[in-house]
């Protein structure tokens, strides 16, 4: 039984909302996590992911992500902090942020097009978020 559009639209809306709140210890985790999953499984899972989301109407959104995400990688005025900053270097949270962007964007088309893939290439493509979202403590 698959999600709706406006549901997985949802899901996907509140993934981007919470990129801003991810700490460094879940962006380290989250691109560890992705490193973990099998490359190939990975390419082919986004192959099929990108065709069902165009059959979908769902390029828009996956466009936006894509651009939500290249923002929130992107080193910031808090990531040149103390003495490395002084010295024009960036932080490690920057590094950590374009280390877990893939998994961002492998999540966010996994959502978009989880049900019309595949279990096994959904998986592969929102396992990492699904890990670190089931590890956050609850309220």
């Amino acid at each position: 039984m698959g999600t709706s559009p406006r549901r997985r639209a949802a899901e996907v809306e509140s993934l981007l909302q919470d990129l801003d709140r991810l700490s460094a210890q879940d962006t380290a985790v989250l691109a560890e996590l992705w490193a973990d999953e099998d490359e190939a499984g990975r390419r082919r899972a986004w192959q099929r992911a990108k065709a069902a989301i165009e059959r979908s109407g769902g390029a828009e959104l996956l466009d936006r992500a894509r651009l939500e995400v290249g923002r929130w990688m992107l080193a910031g005025q808090s990531d040149y902090q103390g003495i490395g900053g002084l010295l024009g270097r960036q932080s490690d949270e920057a590094s950590l942020r374009r280390l877990a962007a893939p998994a961002l964007l492998d999540a966010v088309a996994g959502l978009l097009a989880e049900p019309d893939m595949q279990a096994d290439d959904a998986d592969v493509l929102l396992r990492p978020w699904r890990l670190l979202r089931e590890a956050e403590p609850t309220g």
